[in-house]
């Protein structure tokens, strides 16, 4: 009995458990060196627990409306009006509802394609950041693990709305002891004293 009154107070200052991981719309991520940037978020890799590519995609079936049915049925009344015009307003109505019928069918599930990137941290943290592409998610994927398992520096840009990768190829200087430093074409020689 004191156990459990015990577990019931020490649960009061635990923070809930939310297993559910949060979905993420972003336009651009980056890896800059050892840290993954998106939004306002900065995760270093080496505090990521997982990666791994989750399919998102949701398939929508559309109810057929009322009208569809009921225009099949008001013509097979107009078929037995005697009069000539209500059998050929009745065929018409038969065949328009069964053509709307017909055209529902074809069109009744939408699917909606997106894939998500999971990132889970070392903290507990869940994420999944949402693209419409299953390759471009691959190729992030491919990319964070190469940066996981390597000790060169990487700056790479993603962009979820081109599905674009694009490599930062700038120069970094880390020392220019009593140098000076031209950038662009240049030609003839430099020395930095006369």
């Amino acid at each position: 009995m004191f156990l459990v009154a015990e577990i019931n107070m020490l649960s009061q200052f635990l923070p809930d458990e939310n297993n559910s991981p949060t979905e993420i719309k972003t336009s651009i991520i980056k890896i800059r060196g050892k840290t993954l940037i998106y939004g306002n978020v900065v995760y270093q890799i080496h505090n990521i627990a997982s990666i791994g590519l989750v399919d998102l995609t949701t398939t929508v079936i559309k109810p057929m409306p009322k009208l569809f049915v009921v225009l099949p049925i008001i013509g097979i009344f107009f078929l037995f009006i005697p009069s000539q015009v209500a059998k050929i307003l009745g065929f018409l109505f038969i065949a328009l509802g069964a053509w709307l019928i017909y055209q529902h069918n074809q069109n009744k599930t939408k699917v909606t394609e997106r894939y998500g990137m999971t990132i889970y941290t070392n903290s507990g943290t869940k994420a999944i950041l949402v693209s419409r592409s299953e390759d471009f998610i691959k190729r992030i994927i491919l990319t964070l693990y190469g940066v996981m398992n390597s000790d060169d520096l990487k700056a790479i840009n993603f962009n979820f709305e081109t599905l674009d990768m694009s490599v930062d190829n700038s120069i970094g200087i880390e020392t220019a002891i009593g140098s000076s430093v031209v950038s662009g074409h240049v030609g003839g020689d430099v020395v930095s004293q006369v």
